[in-house]
Parts: structure tokens; C-alpha cells; sequence
């Protein structure tokens, strides 16, 4: 074989095998998340360790603030490659898969001490089953309780009628909750919100207290119900098809920096919410404090709502029924430490 042919042989050979430098990819997240928040933050300086650690070839471009719209919006953009992943909040994980909410279901847990004890437990075959249905993730942080906040004491079921309360698009299972509650929820995405209560389209919402924060929803409110009503928790997902670009060394270093990150996020949430929660009281909302026999009657008609969506195949019956069994293990003093 001549020079010219080796060096064409070469060439042909280098390109099919993939030799040289791979081109970097960038992944585009999008998040309600405001820019300047603590997350935002974080995960910048998360993105700036990968990028360092792949000498570049990895890179994360973040869209804070809900710019790129609502739930529903960044998960149809996801599928059409314009987005790769985003932040989601339990609420709008079933969008991705049915059970990841679960923990999220309203009026299940007691404390958050019940919640992590079943995470521990269900958490990994949750995520497990996520990755499955196509999304890499990098576990579950949580943000603490959410609360029923509101214009007027909110104490029983009486106080419910006629109230605009807000659920999140994309929450079956929340809707289904009120619904068997006797209230007619008002369905508008996160974004809408302060809106919403700017207009007395809203009146009620239930929100984790950092949350109302953030959003500066607490400023339009005057009571909060002092009920844990739901366990709330936060994933980033990215696109299994966007993920595989990357080589298998890369997404190691992804994964090991993401999953450091949402550990952090995970360690600091409860804290962070109930600290969030005092400044609310500080700042002048009111505490209202249900009669202890009217919350029993709340979880139980919100219990049989759940029962009756895992009947209809909403989410899955047996992990429900797992998830409850943990539970009455844990509440029943049955459990094992480890040594």
C-alpha cells in the first residue's frame, strides 16, 4: 500500500472508532427555581466541578425562574430535545413515572421521621423505576411538609366549603384528595400562582413555608393550618437519550457530583422549611390549630381516596400497600435499628 492510501486508511480508521477529543455536550435544565436562590446556586457550582472534572466536555446551561414554562411545558420540551432535563417537585414526578409521588401522597405521613423511615426503605426502587422509564436521576431532597395556607382560619371541614383552593397541574392524586374533601380545587401551574392570589382567583393554597417564601406568596396570606398535609421533595431528571451522549467515565463524574449536591439538598431542606416556617409566624401569619378528632376525619376520607386511585391503576396498589405496611411497622414500634 502506498504513503497517500496508508494515511487515507488512517484517517478513515481514526474517525469510525471515535479518536481525538469527543465534543462537548451541554445540558440544558430547566427550573422554577429563581435565579439567585440557593438551588440555583448550587447547582451552578455543581455544573462548574463537572465541567472541570471532564476537562470540558461536559457542561450544564441552567433555566431559572419557570422562563421556559410551566411542568407540562419543560416535560414536552424535553421530548423534543429542545430541554434535557429539569427540576421537579413530588406534585410532577408522576408525569415521568406513576409512583414517583408517592411519598408525596396528601395526609400520609405524621412526621417527617415517618417519611424518611419509609424512604430508606422504598426510595432506591422508586428511583430505580424511574431510570427505567427513561430518566437519570440523582435522588429525592427533600423540602419538608407542606401546610394548607390561607385568607381565613381553616380548622374543618365546614371552613373548606367554597374556598378557591390551588392545586398544581398535573396532580391527580392531590385533586382527588380535595375533591373527596368536599372542595372544588382550582387547577393553574405554579407560575400563576401569585397571580391567582393577587386576583382572589385564589384563596388557599398548600405550599411547603420555604416555598411560600420564595415565591413571596406568604405576603398575601394570613393563617396557616397546622397539619403536615403532605411530604414534599424535589428531583432533577435528565433524558436517559441526552445521557448516553456522554461517555460512561463522564456520567460516573455526573452522577457523583449531582448525587453529593442533592444529598446536601436532602440534609438541609426539613431544616431550612421549618426555619421558614417560624419566619412566617414572625412575620405576622396565624398558627390555626384543628381539633384533633376533625384531623383523623381528614385522613381517613383522604386515605380511602387513595385507596380508590390505586384500584383504578393510578399508581401501583402493592407498593401502597409496602409503603403502609412501613409505616404501621414504624408507628407500632417494630423497628429494627441496626446495630
Amino acid at each position: 500500500m502506498n504513503k497517500p492510501s496508508q494515511l487515507l486508511l488512517t484517517v478513515f480508521l481514526a474517525l469510525a472508532l471515535g479518536a481525538g477529543p469527543a465534543a462537548a455536550q451541554t445540558i440544558k435544565i430547566a427550573t422554577i427555581a429563581p435565579e439567585g436562590s440557593s438551588w440555583m446556586t448550587d447547582m451552578r457550582a455543581g455544573a462548574k466541578a463537572i465541567e472541570d472534572h471532564t476537562d470540558g466536555r461536559v457542561k450544564f446551561k441552567f433555566y431559572g425562574g419557570g422562563v421556559q414554562g410551566n411542568d407540562k411545558q419543560v416535560q414536552r420540551k424535553m421530548r423534543t430535545g429542545q430541554l434535557h432535563g429539569g427540576a421537579f417537585t413530588s406534585g410532577g414526578l408522576n408525569m415521568f413515572q406513576d409512583e414517583a409521588d408517592l411519598f408525596a401522597l396528601p395526609m400520609m405521613f405524621n412526621s417527617t421521621d415517618e417519611a424518611r423511615y419509609v424512604r430508606d426503605h422504598l426510595e432506591a426502587e422508586l428511583r430505580q423505576r424511574l431510570e427505567e422509564a427513561g430518566y437519570v436521576n440523582f435522588g429525592f431532597a427533600a423540602a419538608g411538609f407542606a401546610y394548607m395556607m390561607s385568607n381565613k382560619p381553616l380548622s374543618t371541614l365546614a371552613d373548606l366549603d367554597g374556598q378557591k383552593v390551588w392545586i398544581p397541574e398535573g396532580d391527580p392524586v392531590g385533586f382527588a384528595a380535595l375533591r373527596a374533601l368536599g372542595v372544588a380545587p382550582v387547577v393553574m401551574p405554579v407560575t400563576d400562582v401569585m397571580t391567582g392570589l393577587q386576583t382572589d382567583l385564589l384563596d388557599s393554597v398548600t405550599v411547603p413555608p420555604v416555598g411560600a417564601v420564595v415565591f413571596q406568596w406568604h405576603t398575601r396570606l394570613k393563617y396557616i393550618t397546622d397539619v403536615p398535609v403532605a411530604y414534599v421533595y424535589a428531583a432533577l431528571l435528565i433524558d436517559r437519550k441526552a445521557f448516553a451522549r456522554i461517555s460512561p467515565e463522564d456520567q460516573q463524574v455526573v452522577r457523583e457530583v449531582m448525587e453529593g449536591i442533592y444529598r446536601k439538598f436532602d440534609q438541609n431542606g426539613v431544616r431550612d422549611n421549618d426555619a421558614a416556617l417560624q419566619a412566617l409566624l414572625e412575620s405576622g401569619l396565624q398558627m390555626v390549630e384543628p381539633d384533633a378528632a376533625e384531623v383523623t376525619q381528614w385522613r381517613s376520607i383522604v386515605s380511602r381516596s387513595h385507596q380508590q386511585l390505586s384500584r383504578e391503576g393510578v399508581f401501583d396498589a402493592t407498593l401502597l400497600q409496602r409503603l403502609q405496611n412501613l409505616l404501621d411497622t414504624y408507628r407500632n414500634g417494630r423497628v429494627v435499628r441496626q446495630p
